[in-house]
């Protein structure tokens, strides 16, 4: 069964760690195709040949669901199954048995499950004045020694830019799946129907992203499915990191011409966040027929049509003593 993972890039000093941890680490090399969209300056070379790799000057970039979206349409041709990460990610050994297990687990409840969720984090050591005992680049880091646990996804910001709302993972400890109502971009894993049914929209910038994928998926029949223990981890971008990662909205701010542009993009995409959160949006980029909004209002707490919130079921207080469990040997 082919894999396809997607990954987009804007200027990441870590995407060719993330394309080396990725391959190196999986059990069924021979079934994965990494999907790869550049924008950067400095292009890779000598990429493995299961490397569909496609760049651009950064200054053409127009945010991250537009750079999805050129991978979906550019890239992707047809593998039974569709990952996206991050472009900054590290994997553990034998992760794609580790996911296809999982996933065959979800079928077992759900018929066309999307594994999601934020990963857990790893650090970045820089070497700053040099490292005694390493000539290495960076030193990757876990950055903490957790126990087994299931990262579920909360709303704790209702309708923080308009309709969108924001998010934030909840650590529950154990082995339990849990059915959720929020996705991460970082971390999708499904059928690969999915592109067709839920192709990114490539207008909406960043904000909103993930409330209207997660939306889309629900109301075409997907349901979101929070594992334990997902075997990769994310570098989180802060202020008080040795190396960072440039943002697309941060370069264009030091440039006239780009912020104008930008900024437009960013209007433009919170109207049609709002359109897609409210059901006006119909057809390709908008919901599906499978299910309703009041069906995901009484799922998530989150009710876009009267704009109300329900906290215990939106920070997934009144799930958290549920989930589903399965025989020890499928973990």
């Amino acid at each position: 069964m082919k894999i396809f993972v997607s990954i987009a890039s804007f200027q990441d000093p870590i995407l060719p760690y993330t394309i080396d941890s990725i391959i190196k680490n999986a059990k069924y090399k021979d079934d994965l195709v990494l999907g790869v969209f550049d924008q950067s300056k400095d292009i890779l070379k000598d990429l493995p040949d299961n490397v569909r790799y496609k760049t651009c000057d950064p200054e053409d970039a127009k945010g991250a669901c537009w750079a999805r979206s050129k991978i979906q349409t550019d890239l992707y041709e047809g593998e039974e199954i569709f990952m996206q990460i991050d472009s900054h990610t590290l994997f553990e050994k034998d992760w794609d048995k580790n996911l296809l297990e999982k996933y065959n687990n979800c079928l077992e409840w759900f018929d066309k499950p999307i594994i999601t969720g934020y990963p857990r984090a790893f650090d970045v050591i820089t070497p700053k004045g040099g490292f005694f005992n390493t000539d290495q680049e960076y030193i990757f880091r876990v950055t903490t020694d957790d126990p087994d646990q299931t990262h579920v996804m909360t709303m704790h910001l209702p309708f923080s830019q308009g309709y969108h709302s924001g998010q934030v993972a909840h650590v529950i400890p154990g082995k339990k799946y849990y059915r959720g109502f929020a996705l991460s971009a970082g971390l999708i894993f499904t059928e690969g129907n999915f592109v067709k049914e839920i192709p990114y929209d490539p207008e909406i910038y960043f904000a909103g992203e993930e409330t209207t994928l997660a939306l889309r998926a629900f109301t075409h029949g997907y349901d979101l499915v929070h594992v334990p223990n997902t075997p990769l981890y994310h570098w989180y971008n802060s202020d008080d990191l040795d190396l960072k990662r440039e943002l697309h909205w941060n370069m264009a701010e030091a440039s006239p011409e780009l912020k104008i542009e930008k900024d437009l993009r960013i209007e433009m995409a919170e109207e049609k966040v709002n359109e897609v959160l409210q059901g006006n949006t119909k057809g390709k980029y908008g919901l599906g027929d499978k299910r309703t909004l009041k069906e995901y209002a009484e799922l998530s707490g989150v009710d876009y049509e009267r704009k109300m919130y329900q906290k215990e079921k939106a920070t997934f207080k009144y799930y958290e003593n549920g989930g589903l469990e399965i025989e020890e040997t499928f973990e």
